[in-house]
């Protein structure tokens, strides 16, 4: 049996990975890092590290986590990360350990083919209904994976809908394709895998679910871990919607004759539901804010009741194609029969939400407008407490790092936000020279993005800026009006290629972005994390504005409430800290590199001329201030 080396060992300046990655050098906040994650392996606690942009961390816990020989299951928050882990990093590891681990790539069920969809579907229609299904359904008879990623094409949703795995159309055993289906394949590979990867929303649907969609695992480490309140809130929440809607009556059409009664009765209440949603301006608001919701919430319940009974009395005539199987069709039945329970649920989740109120109250119902259409949410505007029992008093080592977790100060509040009472910490700063590297630029303090002049005022700035850095540039906005206000400005006057995030598909932007000689991309929301575009096609990025929370928002304002009936300031508890980690984000867009050098800009005067603004520039890596745009001349030459 091969002895495994130690962690000192493994990064050694002659250690195994240093002699299968050429150029490698070993890293102080990297080997302390591991180091650590493996003292939080043997004595069972959990362990936070806040691993600054050039640390290494990915093989800082991939070393201890296959030392460990326990079964690890390791969550991220992007597909770009996950596919490193295990094309690249994993299988270095492995190597240069040698040790004999087994790793697997799980995904949520809707990322697969169902064969036995497919079948059933290609034999009723001979040819496919469209061009679109046409390639899907080609793509369906030679795949050996069923991945929806092998796709070189972005499938409709409905003709995807109509051959994915879920979980809410499979029979299970019942199926004649259990034994080469796509899912279970990999569920089964990862059962008896030693390094499970997943991402973090199925990671939390796992723990919401109270397990059995990941296999069973000793320890996790969850990377990208800034990302995990707003995954577990998601995993937490009930949502009702077209889209729900939609999809339990199209699946019920597929297999049932509904009467007009039922079928069309549920249509009509979603159409007025949706009509009263737009009642109140915004694309966000309490529910509680619109009361002609609740009575139509109810119509919709009882006429969900009506199709249930309908349903459960009348399924064997109303079946479109009546198999000789019972056992199946009592099956099919059962899972439709779910589907409306399950939306009857919801309703009354909701509803039962909306009545709570007071510093007791513990969740909060709310509207929301996504993709132009309306939908109703209900969900714990706090995740800490749930995360405490179901994650980590019953994992004995969870993992938490990212490049930003800590508010400059300590990791309060992000402990605070997951309910981790007790964890051994780390800061394992950068490698790299950010005084030399970087650049900061500070707009003046009566710049306040609040004033009427504030848009033509930074267009500006931003002009001098990309004047001085050739382009190159992110332009990154904290909500879409602001961006195209700014970008309808500055698009005759900029002599650079200019794209605005929408005009195409983020992957696709990416590409153009990196291939584009000095380019300029004014982007918000996803393009401030995950993003890694190396060397000098990126030499400057540009923030609009302190990222705070919109106090508006009701799922922040139900946070303040409950932090200020604890005795608390709100705004020094939640919203600076939360504009902390999310100002880190976006300057690590910068420097990626040792030899990278850059420019960031604070357009929001306030990071000078209020009191908090000190706390939030000393949070940032420490790029040397400058106060004139002269002062690039030699730095940019």
């Amino acid at each position: 049996m091969n002895v495994v080396p130690t962690i000192d060992d493994v990064f050694a300046p002659d250690g195994p990975l240093a002699r299968m990655l050429p150029g490698f050098e070993a890293r102080a906040g990297q080997v302390a890092m591991a180091r650590l994650i493996e003292r939080g392996f043997l004595e069972r606690t959990h362990t936070i590290v806040e691993a600054g942009t050039g640390v290494g961390k990915s093989l800082a816990y991939l070393v201890p986590a296959l030392r460990s020989r326990k079964k690890v299951v390791i969550s991220t928050g992007t597909i770009a990360l996950q596919e490193q882990l295990v094309t690249k990093d994993l299988p270095l590891v492995v190597a240069a350990l040698e040790v004999p681990a087994r790793v697997e790539l799980l995904k949520g069920r809707n990322h697969y083919l169902c064969r036995e969809k497919f079948a059933r579907l290609s034999a009723q229609r001979l040819v496919a209904p469209s061009a679109s299904a046409e390639r899907l359904w080609a793509w369906a008879r030679w795949t050996t994976t069923g991945d929806r990623a092998e796709l070189a094409f972005v499938p409709d949703p409905l003709e995807w809908e109509e051959l994915d795995a879920d979980a809410d159309d499979c029979i299970g055993e019942l199926c004649p394709h259990i034994g080469d289906c796509f899912f279970f394949r990999r569920r089964d590979a990862a059962r008896y895998a030693d390094v499970v990867v997943v991402n973090h929303a199925l990671f939390f649907l796992d723990l919401a679910l109270g397990g059995g969609l990941i296999p069973p695992y000793e320890y996790a480490i969850l990377d990208e871990a800034h990302q995990c309140e707003r995954y577990a809130t998601a995993a937490l929440t009930a949502t009702l919607s077209w889209g729900s809607v939609g999809r339990v009556l199209r699946r019920l059409r597929r297999a049932y004759q509904l009467p007009a009664e039922h079928d069309g009765r549920i249509e009509e209440i979603m159409r007025r539901l949706s009509a009263i949603l737009g009642d109140v301006p915004g694309d966000r608001y309490p529910l509680r804010a619109n009361d002609l919701i609740e009575p139509v919430l109810d119509e919709l319940r009882e006429a969900f009741f009506r199709l249930e009974n309908w349903l459960d009395a009348n399924w064997r005539r109303a079946l479109r194609r009546p198999s000789e199987d019972v056992a199946e069709s009592e099956r099919r039945r059962d899972l439709a029969l779910r589907g409306i329970v399950a939306h009857i649920a919801t309703i009354d989740r909701i509803v039962r939400t909306s009545h709570e109120s007071g510093v007791d109250a513990e969740a909060i119902a709310w509207v929301e407008r996504v993709d132009g259409r309306y939908e109703i949410n209900a969900a714990p505007f706090e995740v800490g407490r749930y995360l405490r029992a179901a994650l980590f008093s019953r994992t004995p080592s969870v993992v938490l790092t990212s490049a930003t977790l800590s508010d400059g100060r300590s990791f309060a509040f992000f402990k605070e936000s997951l309910g981790i009472e007790d964890a051994q910490e780390l800061v394992a700063p950068s490698p790299f020279d950010y005084p030399a590297q970087a650049r900061l630029l500070l707009a003046p303090p009566d710049l306040n993005p609040k004033l009427p002049a504030f848009a033509s005022r930074a267009a500006d700035l931003i002009e001098e800026a990309l004047d001085r850095s050739r382009g190159r540039a992110f332009v990154l906005f904290t909500s879409y009006a602001r961006l195209n206000e700014i970008y309808a400005i500055l698009r005759e006057r900029l002599p650079y290629p200019l794209a605005m995030q929408g005009e195409r598909p983020r992957s696709r932007l990416l590409e153009w972005f990196r291939t584009t000689p000095n380019a300029v991309l004014f982007a918000t929301g996803t393009f401030w994390e995950g993003i890694d575009v190396a060397g000098d096609q990126l030499s400057c990025v540009i923030i609009d504005r302190l990222p705070f929370p919109s106090p508006s928002d009701p799922v922040v304002a139900a946070r303040l409430a409950a932090i200020e009936a604890r005795g608390r300031n709100g705004f020094e508890a939640l919203m600076i800290p939360t504009a902390v980690m999310r100002l880190k984000q976006g300057f690590g867009r910068l420097i990626r590199t040792k030899t990278d050098r850059g420019l960031i800009v604070l357009l929001d005067g306030r990071a000078l001329g209020m009191g908090y603004g000190k706390a939030i520039v000393d949070a940032l890596p420490p790029a040397r201030r400058i106060d004139d745009f002269r002062d690039l001349d030699d730095f940019f030459a």
